[in-house]
């Protein structure tokens, strides 16, 4: 059965469903979501969530759905403005969707915070960038570093399977993002040489780095960003 967050339920797409009370304090722990059986009623009044990505049978959702999923969420500030939150010791996260096919997170950006450099263990991903701005830096397979790319509001970048970087707020103002990624809970795999003080990261920010900095998609309960084992 999909897990959502009580702010998806509370959407005024779904006048059919109650409004359960949006948690005060939201962590990126599954006690945030609540279950939830879709129907096809549901599906007619969500297009914030596409039908594929409420299934119960495991499966891959493509990049263009991931896609999708996040410009939708992203269009829908009543959503996830009113839960988001920024902190200076270490970047914020909340999960908004899990099912058998995708996991969707709410991540908020303090300046100066990052993720290590990592790619996403096999699973395709998709970002949706809702307000601030954000560098990523690319690398091949060998986690040499090849490209560097900003996104703004609105922006959108899909991932493949092989695609590995590293995401940044090098900027001085908060930014906030939506990540879709499927399968969901597929462990990461890092750049054996990097650490949250990695001399490439040090030297490109324009503000210090976020010393507790973690990635996207927190495998480990909230408090411990840094462990690489995922929770299933």
């Amino acid at each position: 059965m999909p897990l959502l967050h009580p702010a998806l339920l509370t959407h005024p797409a779904h006048p059919g469903h109650p409004a359960p009370p949006v948690p005060s304090v939201v962590s990126g722990e599954l006690a945030g979501l609540a279950p939830f059986a879709p129907s096809a009623a549901f599906a007619r009044q969500a297009p914030l969530v596409p039908w594929q990505c409420l299934s119960d049978e495991p499966g891959r959702v493509d990049l263009a759905t991931l896609r999708e999923l996040t410009v939708a969420l992203a269009g829908a500030p009543q959503v996830w403005r009113p839960i988001v939150r920024h902190h200076p010791e270490r970047r914020w996260y909340t999960r908004l969707l899990l099912s058998a096919t995708v996991e969707v997170w709410l991540i908020g950006w303090y300046p100066g915070q990052q993720t290590e450099i990592h790619d996403h263990g096999g699973a395709l991903g998709a970002l949706t960038v809702t307000e601030g701005v954000l560098e990523e830096d690319r690398f091949d397979s060998s986690w040499s570093l090849t490209d560097r790319r900003t996104h703004a509001p609105g922006d959108s970048p899909a991932f493949d399977i092989s695609h590995v970087h590293r995401v940044a707020n090098r900027g001085t103002a908060l930014a906030t993002t939506i990540h879709a990624y499927s399968p969901p809970e597929v462990p990461l795999r890092y750049s054996p040489a990097d650490s949250a003080t990695d001399s490439t990261a040090a030297t490109t920010a324009r503000v210090p780095v976020d010393t507790a900095a973690g990635i996207p998609r927190p495998l480990a309960p909230a408090g411990d960003l840094l462990a690489a084992t995922p929770r299933r």
